[in-house]
């Protein structure tokens, strides 16, 4: 006959609620299963859901006796997980960047300009780029080098312990990265707007009875579809060199064996 001691169901309890906790903090925070569409009702099940999955995985070794520092144990498995979603939305970043410099240059952003609601999505330009840019690293397999980062995390990073290569520095290093690549993906929005600013300085010049403003709202909406068109091309390219240093940088802090 199986039994099971009582200091057992305790130590399958603390690791079950440890990985819901890892894996509910990625999922929290990962533009690819944090956005609105996904209801918070289903992200916690899911993590539930993969919580129980890892659970044979995760060595008890690894895990700290109950008692005072199981809650603080916790919260640092949760900010673990939140950790790597912000690395990713980090990653994901290049991509608001250059949206939100279309939508400023085209037009689309003059009421946030004026009154900025944080309570407010970003605009159309934002979201249909947001959505593609997910659309691509699901392709891509992300979510699956999420998953399998997550499962590894648990052999090698101990319950309620920060790795040590996850620094401010290496944050900071990630921002200016991703800012550097929003801007080089932003380059034809500038290029095209700067040259369609310059014709209209110049026929103001020549033909002052034009009305610029009517000419210059009609054209610069269709001039942004067609900047879209050709940025969507190379959004793929970006979107992997995006992904690729907080990538490496959430494996240094899951492969390095010091940690405090």
């Amino acid at each position: 006959m199986l039994t099971i001691s009582g200091l057992q169901i305790e130590q399958y309890m603390a690791i079950f609620m440890f990985a819901s906790m890892r894996v509910f903090g990625l999922f929290l925070t990962t533009p690819l299963f944090a956005f609105r569409a996904l209801p918070m009702q289903f992200r916690l099940l899911v993590a539930i859901s993969f919580a129980a999955y890892m659970m044979p995985v995760i060595s008890s070794e690894l895990i700290p006796n109950p008692g005072s520092i199981t809650f603080f144990a916790s919260v640092i498995e949760l900010c673990i997980g939140a950790f790597m979603g912000f690395v990713i939305r980090l990653g994901f970043m290049v991509i608001d960047i250059a949206a939100e410099i279309l939508s400023f240059q085209a037009g689309f952003s003059f009421a946030s300009t004026a009154f900025r609601d944080p309570a407010l999505d970003s605009g159309l330009v934002g979201q249909f780029l947001g959505l593609t840019a997910i659309a691509l690293a699901f392709s891509l397999n992300i979510h699956l080098v999420l998953v399998e980062i997550i499962l590894s995390s648990f052999k090698t990073i101990p319950v309620g312990v920060w790795p040590n290569a996850w620094s401010s520095k290496g944050v900071m290093e990630l921002v200016a990265a991703s800012f550097r690549l929003g801007l080089i993906l932003s380059m034809p929005v500038l290029l095209v707007y700067m040259m369609f600013n310059l014709t209209q300085a110049f026929l103001g010049r020549t033909s002052p009875q034009m009305n610029l403003f009517s000419v210059g709202f009609a054209v610069s909406i269709p001039l942004a579809f067609l900047v879209i068109f050709m940025i969507l091309p190379d959004l793929k390219i970006v979107l992997e060199r995006s992904l690729e240093n907080p990538l490496q940088l959430i494996r240094q802090g899951v492969e390095t064996p010091n940690a405090r």
